[in-house]
């Protein structure tokens, strides 16, 4: 037999968590054809000595449903060896959406998720309302495969109107949203996703509609998937642990259908039921970085919301008015309802990233609260000074106090599933799809917390078991030729960089892939070297519901 592509002495880490082993694995049409030792017999071969031959790493929570409108490769997950992203997180979407309800999509996914609305409305071109058909129109040239969630929040505008940022759905407006789901489970997507996080809100400083559900509407209109058999339940991060934990297990026992959070891990959800996925960022610190210009900061928080949400010159006078700095030191040292004794803003763990003038190079790395002691002031007028004696282009970020051995534990755990890069969220303050990379280089070659086998396992099969992706997530002969060929002696990822490539001349940020020789999707060489190949091999990603 003579095969499109053969990767020849490579480590074969098949994605089951057994034992990696030394082969090749052939290609033909688009899928694994044999693995072994194998002839040279073949339109490509690759001699990847020395090197890891994984299935593609699955980026399981992203928001890139806008961006793959425009950029079908979904830039930066492929370069970190993801053959597929999953979109439609946290309610979020851009369908179902008459015309009149665009301009509330857009600002709820620029608001949360950080994309600069002059960038959604320069790059989004409106041609669909239903979600089919937001299905058919990415459904084209991809570089990536792309599956979708389907959005609570969006479904919910489209029944409810305005009223569905405060109002109870009546029983008929229920159904609507069963009858929306289930078409759109049918027509291919691979879920709903929901979420009830009080520090989300969309640029009018509502809450998203999501919010305004009572937990016997959403368990409702997630029995379409139940109903259908098909589709996977994200939910996203909450402030309301004890309803959010309940409402998680009453949703996965009720739907028999596989539910995926990141409540998961801490709300203490039974592992005995294999329907629950503990999703976990494998990050040691918040990486993003951001200044007082960025709207979002301390979002949730009643007397920084009217000021995050100002111009820069209000914000520059209001963060001198003592009054207005007494509201914003009050939020800040309440106590944080998820972290019992600990105040909601942590000046020992707030840490400045970037200075804008050099006389405060000395500053760069250190606290707030190691600043404001050596400055002998209150740490929120450190904090305030310093960014107003830099027209608030200060750059901070928040530091994490969990152990490196805690976390480690945490890695570990079979139940927990690594992700949350937030792929195609928050550009323009960090760029996290190297989540994959990062795994392998700091928790499997650094603190050896995992096996090799172990976490590539979490990477793939187990990423593709939690979304119904039943052909993708092993190397075995029949099913879809997604693989990630990498070093695992110097997988990892570069510096962050800026980027000026997004709609409406906005800058994002970039960072680059170590390490990964190439990412190969559905047979076809996408990235290789750390460049684009120039084909388009990927393709929309469907349910088990679907029929042409």
């Amino acid at each position: 037999m003579t095969y499109d592509l053969l990767l020849k002495n490579g480590r074969i880490v098949d994605g089951t968590g057994g034992p990696s082993y030394e082969g090749d694995v052939a290609v033909v049409d688009g899928r694994i054809a044999e693995t072994g030792r194998l002839g040279s017999s073949a339109k490509r071969v690759i001699d990847v000595q020395g090197q890891v031959i994984a299935p593609g790493f699955i980026d399981n929570h992203c928001h890139y449903d806008a961006q793959v409108l425009w950029d079908p490769l979904c830039t930066f997950a492929c370069y970190h060896g993801a053959t597929t992203v999953i979109n439609g997180n946290c309610s979020l979407g851009l369908a179902p959406a008459r015309p009149e309800e665009r301009a509330d999509l857009v600002s709820m996914l620029s608001r949360v998720e950080a994309i600069p609305v002059e960038s959604l409305q320069a790059g989004v071109e409106w041609s669909w309302e239903s979600v089919p058909q937001y299905l058919e129109t990415i459904d084209r040239e991809l570089g990536v495969n792309v599956g979708s969630l389907i959005g609570f929040s969006a479904v919910r505008r489209h029944v409810m109107g305005e009223a569905a940022y405060s109002a109870v759905a009546t029983p008929e407006q229920i159904e609507q949203m069963k009858e929306i789901v289930r078409e759109g489970i049918r027509a291919g997507a691979l879920g709903l996703s929901s979420e009830r996080n009080l520090r989300h809100m969309d640029l009018e400083n509502r809450l998203l509609p999501a919010n305004a559900a009572p937990p016997d509407e959403f368990l409702a209109v997630a029995g379409a998937l139940a109903e259908v058999g098909a589709g996977s339940i994200q939910f996203g991060d909450s402030e309301r642990i004890e309803l959010s934990e309940s409402l998680l297990t009453r949703t996965a026992r009720a739907t028999g259908r596989p539910v995926i959070s990141s409540l998961a891990g801490r709300a203490g959800t039974t592992r005995n039921d294999a329907r629950m996925y503990a999703m976990v960022s494998p990050f040691m610190e918040n990486t993003a970085r951001w200044t007082l210009l960025t709207v979002g900061s301390f979002d949730g928080f009643p007397h920084w919301l009217p000021v995050m949400s100002s111009s820069p010159e209000e914000k520059r006078v209001a963060f001198q008015d003592p009054a207005v700095r007494a509201g914003l030191r009050a939020d800040a040292d309440a106590p944080d309802k998820r972290n019992p004794g600990s105040p909601q803003v942590r000046w020992d763990l707030l840490h400045v990233a970037r200075v804008a003038l050099d006389e405060h190079r000395a500053y760069v790395e250190r606290s707030v609260s190691d600043i404001a002691q050596e400055l002998s002031k209150d740490p929120l007028d450190a904090f305030l000074d310093l960014a107003l004696q830099e027209d608030l282009r200060t750059l901070f970020y928040f530091r994490s106090d969990v152990s490196t051995s805690a976390m480690a534990e945490v890695m570990a755990d079979p139940f927990v599933l690594p992700g949350l890069s937030d792929g195609g969220a928050h550009v323009t303050r960090r760029c996290d799809s190297h989540f994959s990379t990062f795994l392998l280089s700091f928790w499997v070659r650094g603190q050896q917390a995992l096996s090799l086998e172990e976490a590539v396992r979490k990477l793939t099969f187990m990423g593709a078991s939690a979304f119904g992706l039943h052909d993708r997530g092993l190397i075995r002969p029949g099913l879809a030729g997604d693989l990630t060929v990498f070093d695992p002696d110097t997988i990892g990822a570069g510096e962050l960089e800026e980027v000026a490539d997004y709609p409406g001349d906005a800058v994002r940020m970039r960072r680059p892939s170590e390490g990964v020789a190439c990412t190969i999707v559905n047979g076809e060489v996408l990235i290789e070297a750390g460049e684009h190949t120039g084909t388009l091999p990927g393709r929309l990603l469907r349910s088990s519901a679907y029929r042409r």
